[in-house]
C-alpha cells in the first residue's frame, strides 16, 4: 500500500513539473514573438506600438486604427463635434504606405490593392523595428477618377506608377452588361486647368496614368432594365407585370393579369404614376462620391417655389396650392376610362404605361356612406337615380344641430359638391360619401366680441370722417 502511494506521489510531481515547464516555454515563446512597430505620417496616431511577429501590415494597421478611433469618439459627447471629428478621422491613406525596415530597405505597401487581389506581396509580415509612414490624402489634387461602364465608378488615391489596369481594378472591372466593344478615354487637364486633352486608349495598351486623370469607359447605355408595373385589386392575376420601355399599353398589361373580375369597379379604377420628385435624391445616379452636388433643384420644395414664383393669388389660395402640389407629387393620377381599356378602337386602350406605375381596381361596393349630422350614420345600399334625401332618410333623418347644407363627396376624386345649391348638377354613384355638417353653437360672448370688433371699425371710420370735415 505504501509503495502504491509513493509511486502515485512521484507521478503527480512529474506531471506538475511538466506543466510548469510547458507554461515557462509558452511564456518564453510569447516573449520571443513580441515585436515593436512604429507608425508615422498622416495616421490617426503616431508612435511605437507592440505587435506580433505573425502580424501582417493590414491586420496591425486595422487594429491600431480601430482602437484609437473608438477611444477618440468616446471622449466627445457633443453631436456637432462628434460629426466633425468623424469626418477628420474616418479615413487614412491605404496606398503609397512606406514600410521601412531597420536595415534601411523600403517597400511600398498598397492595402487597397491587397484587399481586392489578396496579393500578399502588398501585405507582408512585420518584423521588429519596422516603421510605417502614411502619406497625406489629397482628394482635390492627388486622385484618379473612373466613370462609365464599370461595376463601381470610383475615385481613388493616385500613386506613382499607376496604370490603366489599376484604375479598372479599383472600379471592380468592366461591367459585362454593356455592349462590347467599349471606348476608353483619358481626360487630362493642363496644369492651369484651362485646357483638356482627350486621349483614346485600350486595355491592351495599359498606359501609365498621371495625377488627376479622369477615365471614362464609354458605351451606349443599356436599356435592359427591370421595367414593371404593379396591378392590384379586382383582376384575375394581381401582382407585378414586366413591361418594355415606352412600348407596353395598358391593354396589354390588363391582358397579362388575366383581365378584370366580374366585381371590378372600372369607374373607380386608377393608374397612379410615380413622380420623379418623390425619389430619394441620395441614390440619384449622378450623386458625386466626394463632392456634394446641388440636387435640391429636383425636390418638391423647389418645385413648389417655381409654381408660386409668378402666381397672382391670395395667401389663403397659396395654402390650397401647397396641398394640391403635395398631392400632385405624391399621387399623380392618370385620367383613363378603364371601361374602355380592352377596346381596341378606344384611345384609352393605347395608353403607354411607365416603369413604376401602379394600377388599382377596387371592388364594386354598391354602397353609399352617409355621416355627419344624421341619426344613424353608416353605409346605405346604393339605389340608382335617387336624390340625397333618400339616403338621409335611410339613416334616420337629419339631426337637430345640422346645417342647411349637404355635401356629396365623390368616391374616386374626393371632389365636393353642395347638393343644396340648385345651380349644382350632381349624380350620386356607388362608393360616394354624403356629409351633413354641424351647426356650431355660439354663445353670447362670441356675438359680443364680434359686435365689439364691428363697432370699433365703424368708430374708427367715423373718427376719420369727422377729422376731415
Amino acid at each position: 500500500m505504501k509503495l502504491k502511494i509513493f509511486i502515485l506521489l512521484i507521478l503527480l510531481s512529474a506531471i506538475s513539473f511538466a506543466q510548469n515547464m510547458s507554461n515557462t516555454d509558452d511564456a518564453s515563446m510569447l516573449a520571443l514573438n513580441k515585436i515593436s512597430v512604429t507608425i508615422g505620417g498622416e495616421f490617426i496616431t503616431n508612435g511605437t506600438f507592440p505587435a506580433s511577429a505573425t502580424d501582417r501590415v493590414d491586420e496591425f494597421v486595422t487594429r491600431i486604427y480601430n482602437q484609437y478611433r473608438l477611444a477618440l469618439l468616446a471622449t466627445t459627447k457633443d453631436a456637432r463635434s462628434l460629426r466633425q471629428l468623424k469626418a477628420e478621422i474616418d479615413e487614412y491613406a491605404e496606398r503609397g504606405i512606406i514600410l521601412r525596415h531597420m536595415d534601411g530597405s523600403e517597400q511600398i505597401i498598397d492595402l487597397q490593392k491587397f484587399r481586392l487581389t489578396a496579393d500578399f506581396n502588398e501585405n507582408p509580415y512585420l518584423i521588429n523595428g519596422d516603421v510605417l509612414v502614411f502619406p497625406q490624402l489629397d482628394w482635390q489634387r492627388n486622385f484618379i477618377e473612373v466613370e462609365g461602364a464599370v461595376n463601381k465608378p470610383v475615385q481613388f488615391q493616385f500613386v506613382e506608377g499607376d496604370k490603366l489596369s489599376d484604375a479598372i481594378l479599383f472600379a471592380r472591372g468592366i461591367n459585362p452588361a454593356y455592349k462590347q466593344p467599349l471606348r476608353i478615354i483619358i481626360v487630362r487637364l493642363s496644369y492651369d486647368g484651362m485646357n483638356e486633352k482627350i486621349i483614346p486608349v485600350t486595355l491592351e495598351e495599359n498606359p501609365l496614368l498621371q495625377r488627376g486623370d479622369r477615365i471614362r469607359v464609354v458605351s451606349d447605355e443599356t436599356q435592359k432594365r427591370d421595367f414593371k408595373v404593379l396591378v392590384g385589386g379586382e383582376v384575375n392575376e394581381p401582382g407585378y407585370v414586366f413591361i418594355t420601355k415606352d412600348r407596353t399599353t395598358i391593354k396589354e398589361v390588363i391582358e397579362k393579369v388575366g383581365g378584370f373580375k366580374p366585381g371590378a369597379d372600372l369607374i373607380k379604377a386608377e393608374l397612379i404614376r410615380r413622380n420623379a420628385l418623390t425619389n430619394n435624391t441620395s441614390s440619384a445616379p449622378y450623386q458625386d462620391r466626394r463632392r456634394s452636388f446641388n440636387l435640391q433643384a429636383f425636390n418638391q420644395k423647389i418645385d413648389l417655389m417655381m409654381m408660386n414664383r409668378m402666381a397672382n393669388i391670395l395667401p389663403e389660395d397659396s395654402l390650397s396650392l401647397i396641398e394640391d402640389n403635395i398631392l400632385r407629387n405624391a399621387r399623380a393620377a392618370v385620367t383613363i376610362d378603364f371601361r374602355e381599356v380592352l377596346n381596341d378602337t378606344s384611345d384609352n386602350s393605347k395608353f403607354i404605361v411607365k416603369d413604376g406605375d401602379i394600377i388599382f381596381v377596387p371592388e364594386i361596393s354598391d354602397l353609399v356612406y352617409v355621416y355627419g349630422q344624421v341619426m344613424n350614420p353608416g353605409y346605405v345600399d346604393y339605389v340608382d337615380s335617387v336624390d340625397y334625401q333618400y339616403y338621409i332618410n335611410k339613416c334616420g333623418g337629419i339631426g337637430s344641430r345640422a346645417k342647411d347644407e349637404v355635401y356629396l363627396i365623390k368616391g374616386k376624386t374626393r371632389a365636393w359638391i353642395d347638393m343644396t345649391d340648385d345651380d349644382n348638377v350632381y349624380t350620386i354613384e356607388s362608393g360616394d360619401y354624403i356629409w351633413i355638417p354641424k351647426d356650431i353653437t355660439r354663445n353670447f360672448d362670441f356675438y359680443l366680441v364680434r359686435t365689439a370688433r364691428i363697432a370699433a371699425v365703424i368708430g374708427a371710420v367715423a373718427t376719420v370722417v369727422l377729422l376731415f370735415k
